[in-house]
């Protein structure tokens, strides 16, 4: 099977300009149908919505604040409040997912005991997610490169709060740069974790360039989530090592074709 790839308007199309629109415009015409991007918070979500409209293109995802520490309970209310109307906006965007980050641990509790706490948040904001539509999405991301301090580190972080919530609202985003950044092996984490999958994400690594400029193994890698039963889009979120981003992601088409 082949795969669709979606593309993050933060990361790519920049030769278009800064505006999201102008990135998307770009992004359609060179035959990308899906797009993402960061949150909905001070952004033209009308200009936005007219261009999706005007490009056929389809929102995949946003991400909500990922400043909100998630273990500080004190911070709760001001999370749900933001999930809101982020998931409001996401859905009059046409969204399907909105990512949340877990924001920073703490180092003076013990880590299950975090992530219960973060559960608690997740679970609360389920009903909002169902209301509008929308799955939440939950990604582990790179404490050794990217982001320092990070709750969600490894995969097994966000699991262990899927598992917890126990709601079919709520799957793993896999970013396989994250992934190997961290050094797990995704061959040995995908097939253990596929049935909480509901977004993949890919960079090369090292770099976090597209596709072909590290050293993994790509071929393998879009086979793998072949293995694994994975039926969704790719989601390309990479800074291109080039000024040129269609020729940066014709590496990873020719693999997802």
């Amino acid at each position: 099977m082949s795969f669709e790839i979606s593309v993050n308007l933060e990361y790519m199309f920049h030769e278009a300009g800064e505006r999201l629109e102008d990135r998307m415009a770009a992004a359609a015409a060179a035959g990308f149908r899906l797009v993402e991007m960061f949150t909905t918070a001070n952004r033209d979500v009308p200009s936005l919505k007219q261009a999706l409209a005007d490009t056929g293109c389809q929102l995949v995802s946003t991400v909500t604040d990922p400043r909100i520490q998630l273990v500080m309970e004190a911070n709760h209310d001001t999370f749900r409040e933001m999930f809101a109307v982020a998931a409001r906006e996401t859905a009059e965007l046409g969204g399907t997912n909105i990512v949340v980050p877990s924001g920073s641990a703490v180092p003076y509790m013990k880590r299950p005991v975090q992530l219960a706490i973060v559960a608690r948040a997740i679970a609360s904001v389920v009903p909002v997610a169902e209301e509008h539509g929308l799955t939440i999405l939950l990604e582990p991301v790179n404490t050794r490169m990217d982001h320092p301090g990070v709750l969600f580190g490894m995969t097994e972080d966000a699991v262990a709060v899927i598992e917890q919530v126990s709601s079919p609202r709520v799957k793993l985003l896999y970013d396989i740069y994250h992934s190997i950044t961290e050094r797990e092996d995704p061959f040995a984490v995908l097939p253990a974790v596929a049935q909480h999958v509901g977004h993949v994400q890919v960079a090369d690594a090292p770099g976090r360039g597209e596709p072909g400029s590290g050293s993994a193994d790509w071929p393998a890698l879009i086979g793998l989530l072949r293995q694994v039963g994975y039926a969704g889009p790719v989601g390309a979120e990479f800074t291109p090592t080039g000024p040129d981003t269609v020729a940066a992601l014709a590496y990873l088409r020719q693999v997802c074709a």
